[in-house]
């Protein structure tokens, strides 16, 4: 049937030779995979850009940009922290609202057009802005996270000693215990008087059963464990904060480390995608071995299952606190990589008929299995490690750093042969961060060489170019006071404007340009039925769930919006903050200057229109927002005279109108 009032279109224009009928007792289209190109040169484009020669490559690509360092050490120690169980549920009401509703829309935008993240918004030019946002994203963070991927790195080499370095304790440490005496420190000899509120940076006081207004106290040194004091004093050794006079010099050691993984990078990336896609058979599957092999370990050790219980008993009053339900988010777009730009740059090289809904829903569900097996991997250790030093799990279990470079390298050492043990970790970690370099990398270049496609016989060079600059960028954040450097560029630079991005992507694609159009293409790419599995699950999510989820987790950062601090919650300064903000406004201006850019030129192409027909004509979308299989179906054959949230196609009961050919359907 025909939409009222709207004229109907053929999905094919009449002089196409190999003409796609429309199954009308099926209510479908017949696809035909032998449709001969128009003519107009794209598959000599799609041949020089480079497609993924098998499927393997693409999926285990899309994998390990999702599955990263922060399955390890940020999800685990989130679970925990939120409620264990309540947390996993609501990472998956999440994940079912928003993070695999923006996955399959990331893909299915670049597999239709074979256009990367700035490119592929020529189906709503107006929101141009949103892909060069993407792209500096993925530049600060490809900045930072190799330098955590250097960590790992010098932590690998460490490991190859007789005696692992952070199992005792040097010199120049004071107050310092090993993994073994930690939960019996020497107490000092001395009494000292103090005042009830007063504290010292050295002791650690309790008080004597009689409470006077002045009293005695035994003081015990603030002991501090060696890994932990490996950590901060040699291998990063963090100054004392982020102010210019307490930065210091690039750390040799750090710098040389990070040269290495870059020069790693660099190789695996020198060929574009034909080159990380080889390698990615092995960086994105390596780390699932030695997981595995790391859980079999771990369940065999004495306290295991406290560990485990720590990790899964869920407390349900915490699923009423917005606090976790943040927490959940956060960790989605960190792991997924949505929004990022490199699920669109993987999904722009994929050919046009491929399964990209089976692949959206195995790499989620592979994020999400990696993340709880490392979860089960980090707590059964920690359960062991608390059960040989006479404690309890929550005094062990740390977040971020700390749970990969000083909790589990602790734990790592109740492992004989611990040495054999910390290589395959840390060697687990570099392989599992490498992956996700890859993708900011790729996103980058491909961005670059999308706008300027002369660029793409320079790739190599240009990989060069990027690994060279990238990493004098870098070295800031190897010196003494790096570490709040990566911390600024992280909160500012990655976590809150990608949640901001996330709500102008969904609202861009599927307010503007049209739920119901998408959902066409979407169809007409797959070659299902006019209504495919699940349709209005995905209009539901698409049009309602996701941006309004995420709208409202942007609001509630705002009003509890928390500055990024030091050790016992002391803010960064004002001017730290204010360089925050300033990077936050650098990666995010794009998408207002260029609003406003593509609004002074369209006003000056078409002069004489009203506002509202300026605004349609801003919208619209342009002519290379078309199937990437050569074929003449255009935009203006498939859509309706109305675009955006006044397109009836946004409240329409059945997307069948819009892709079927109505001159003959009574469907």
């Amino acid at each position: 049937m025909s939409y009222p009032g709207k004229k109907s279109y053929d999905l094919w224009s009449p002089g196409q030779k190999d003409k796609t009928t429309a199954d009308v007792s099926q209510g479908c289209l017949a696809r035909n995979d032998e449709r001969q190109p128009d003519g107009d040169g794209k598959q000599g484009e799609e041949s020089e850009r480079g497609n993924w020669d098998n499927k393997a490559e693409f999926v285990l690509s899309c994998i390990g940009m999702s599955v990263g360092l922060g399955n390890v050490w940020r999800f685990p120690y989130l679970a925990y922290e939120n409620g264990g169980a309540a947390f996993l549920i609501a990472y998956l009401v999440l994940q079912l609202l928003v993070g695999k509703p923006l996955y399959l829309m990331e893909l299915v935008m670049a597999q239709y057009s074979n256009l990367g993240p700035t490119k592929v918004w020529a189906l709503n030019p107006l929101a141009k802005g949103v892909g060069i946002s993407m792209c500096i994203i993925s530049l600060v963070v490809a900045i930072y996270y190799n330098v955590i991927m250097a960590y790992t790195l010098f932590y690998f080499f460490s490991s190859m000693q007789k005696t692992l370095p952070w199992t005792v304790c040097q010199d120049h440490w004071e107050n310092c215990i090993t993994e073994r005496t930690r939960a019996q420190p020497d107490p000092c000899t001395d009494n000292v008087t103090l005042y009830l509120n007063m504290t010292t940076p050295e002791c650690e006081c309790v008080a004597n059963t009689t409470i006077n207004d002045l009293q005695s106290f035994n003081c015990t040194p603030a002991y501090k464990t060696s890994t932990e004091l490996f950590f901060y004093k040699d291998v990063i050794e963090i100054s004392e904060g982020v102010e210019p006079g307490n930065m210091g010099a690039p750390l040799w050691r750090l710098a040389l480390c990070l040269l290495l993984s870059w020069i790693v990078v660099v190789l695996c990336l020198i060929k574009g995608i034909k080159s990380s896609g080889k390698v990615v058979y092995f960086t994105a599957t390596f780390p699932y071995v030695i997981l595995i092999i790391l859980l079999i370990r771990g369940s065999l050790l004495d306290g295991a299952i406290d560990g485990v219980k720590f990790f899964i008993i869920p407390d349900w009053d915490k699923l009423l606190e917005i606090d976790v339900w943040v927490a959940a988010a956060g960790q989605m777009f960190f792991s997924l990589s949505v929004s990022f730009g490199g699920i669109i740059m993987f999904g722009s090289y994929n050919k046009f008929d491929n399964n990209v809904y089976g692949d959206a829903l195995l790499i989620s569900i592979m994020d999400l299995v990696t993340s709880v097996i490392a979860g089960f991997v980090v707590f059964t250790t920690f359960g062991g490690m608390a059960k040989t030093i006479g404690t309890t799990v929550d005094k062990v279990a740390k977040s971020g750093y700390g749970l990969a470079f000083v909790a589990y390298p602790e734990a790592l050492t109740n492992l004989p042969p611990p040495q054999l043990w910390s290589v395959l970790f840390f060697f687990m970690l570099f392989t599992l961060g490498l992956d996700s370099e890859f993708g900011l990398m790729e996103t980058i270049l491909t961005c670059i060489q999308d706008e300027a496609p002369k660029l793409r016989k320079y790739k190599s060079q240009m990989c060069l170019g990027f690994g060279v600059v990238c990493y004098f960028l870098a070295l800031p954040c190897v010196c003494p006071g790096g570490d709040y450097v990566v911390t600024l560029m992280d909160h500012y630079g990655a976590d809150f404007s990608v949640l901001i991005l996330a709500c102008f992507e969904v609202i861009s694609v599927m307010w503007v340009y049209g739920v119901m159009r998408f959902l066409g293409d979407m169809t007409y790419m797959l070659g299902q039925p006019s209504r495919p599995i699940g349709w209005p699950y995905w209009v539901f999510t698409w049009a309602f769930a996701a941006p309004i989820i995420i709208a409202m987790l942007f609001l509630y950062r705002m009003i509890q919006y928390n500055p990024p601090t030091y050790d016992k919650d002391v803010p960064f300064p004002l001017f730290a903050q204010a360089i925050g903000w300033t990077l936050l406004c650098i990666v995010l201006c794009p998408v207002p200057l260029w609003a406003i850019f593509h609004a002074v030129r369209t006003f000056r192409k078409h002069p004489g229109l009203s506002i509202g027909e300026t605004f349609s004509k801003m919208i619209e979308p342009t002519k290379e927002w078309k199937p990437s299989n050569g074929s003449t179906r255009s935009i203006s054959e498939i859509s309706l005279d109305k675009i955006g949230v006044d397109n009836p196609a946004m409240t329409a009961s059945d997307p069948a109108p819009y892709y079927n050919n109505s001159s003959n359907s009574n469907v």
